[in-house]
């Protein structure tokens, strides 16, 4: 796995002296992580949705030929120097049947959109100015622009233009682009082999009753959901108990057979927080602890090689820490190119002075112009989830917000793997 000059700190104190920016965070995982997902040549049929892991430039001019960009006559400019002039109409051009033969002085081909200009001609008039005098003649105006209405073969592109970079997604519409510039496979990234699992004694399994101290571990779906939902293939490894020797034993499995280790829990800086201690003693710690709520125990190291991506045990925290965290580091390890997050100016339709320190997602919900704050925010839950539609985006500065002052908000739609 190919890291940078980096060097974390075997241990992490508590205060806030070492709590990492959002922005640090995303920059570690740029300087230390290079693509791992190997590559596969595919029928564009099979790409859809697909990393692009190679350039692609046009093997063929775009277009292919000189065509007529509209329905009307195709012929000679220099033939209506003299002034306004008939042609003879020799013949007929539509995309898909070319006129055959050669024009003459005096002479047009009835043209059709799409269709190869013929040999000779060198400007298209359109049919709505040509005056029919009888049949098989036509009048133009005088003094015809040569190459009016043409698209040149190559004007679009040149073969070899550069198309598109490694990295790039490819949508239904880029692969009728490839297509249409001569390529009938594509080399593409394979999905990353995610192992996702889960720590805790107090963890109980989606399904089952759980005691007054129990907690269903409903991060498992969600997490599931949203690393499908990336293109990943995942593998669910059982809860573990908060024995360190069983968790190291399942990591280090995990790591030789996957890309990618998803973990809750276990990152943060308590006796129980077995992860972070295994990684410490047994791999690198790259960051642990973000300024940032909800999801500041966030955590990322390398196990064996595997990166390994520590999530919070809250499901409300897990949720923002894997769409801020998790989402770059996937597009990163799946080799694709970098994307912001989507963010939109609006309307806070609340009151709240905000602290200095960490950078504060809020759920919220969107009302015209508006964003409100939601009743239930709480990082240990997901009540919020079925309401909001995105999350309202407060930067570390100290901030009195009232209603009307402009806050950056993240839609959901869109916002996900």
């Amino acid at each position: 796995m190919p890291s940078s000059a980096f060097s974390s700190p075997t241990t992490w104190p508590e205060g806030r002296a070492m709590l990492l920016r959002l922005d640090q965070a995303l920059a570690l995982i740029d300087q230390t992580f290079a693509p791992v997902a190997a590559t596969r040549r595919v029928a564009l049929h099979e790409a859809a949705g697909a990393i692009l892991a190679e350039a692609v430039a046009a093997l063929a001019p775009l277009p292919l030929a000189d065509n007529a960009a509209v329905d009307g006559y195709a012929l000679r400019a220099a033939d209506s120097a003299a002034g306004p002039a008939g042609f003879a109409v020799i013949g007929r051009a539509a995309a898909g049947r070319p006129f055959a033969g050669t024009l003459g002085p005096g002479e047009a081909v009835r043209i059709f959109t799409g269709a190869v200009v013929p040999a000779g001609a060198d400007t298209v008039v359109m049919q709505e100015v040509a005056v029919t005098l009888e049949a098989g003649r036509v009048t133009l105006p005088a003094a015809l622009r040569p190459g009016a209405n043409i698209r040149r073969q190559g004007e679009t592109l040149a073969p070899g233009a550069a198309v598109l970079a490694p990295g790039a997604v490819l949508t239904p519409l880029r692969l009728g682009l490839l297509a249409d510039l001569g390529h009938a496979e594509v080399a593409v990234r394979l999905p990353l082999r995610v192992a996702l699992l889960s720590s805790g004694d107090e963890l109980v399994a989606v399904g089952t009753k759980p005691q007054a101290h129990q907690v269903i571990d409903s991060n498992r779906p969600m997490l599931r959901a949203l690393l499908a939902q990336a293109g990943c293939i995942v593998n669910e490894y059982p809860i573990q108990p908060d024995d360190r020797a069983t968790i190291a034993a399942t990591l280090g499995t995990a790591a030789r057979a996957h890309d990618l280790i998803v973990t809750t829990a276990g990152m943060s800086v308590g006796g129980e927080d077995h992860v972070r201690a295994i990684l410490e003693a047994q791999g690198r710690v790259i960051f642990q602890r973000l300024a940032l709520r909800p999801g500041r125990p966030v955590g990322l190291g390398l196990l064996g090689g595997a990166p390994v991506l520590g999530l919070p045990g809250n499901p409300g925290a897990a949720a923002v820490a894997f769409l801020l965290i998790g989402r770059p580091l996937l597009r990163r390890l799946g080799g694709a190119m970098p994307a912001s997050l989507p963010r939109v100016t609006l309307a806070a339709g609340f009151t709240w002075a905000k602290p200095a320190g960490d950078r504060v997602y809020l759920p919220g919900r969107v009302t015209g112009g508006t964003v409100r704050r939601l009743a239930h925010n709480a990082a240990s839950n997901l009540v919020w989830a079925a309401e909001a539609d995105g999350l309202i985006d407060l930067p570390e500065a100290a901030q009195a917000i009232e209603p009307g002052t402009p806050v950056a908000f993240i839609p959901f739609a869109g916002a996900w793997p």
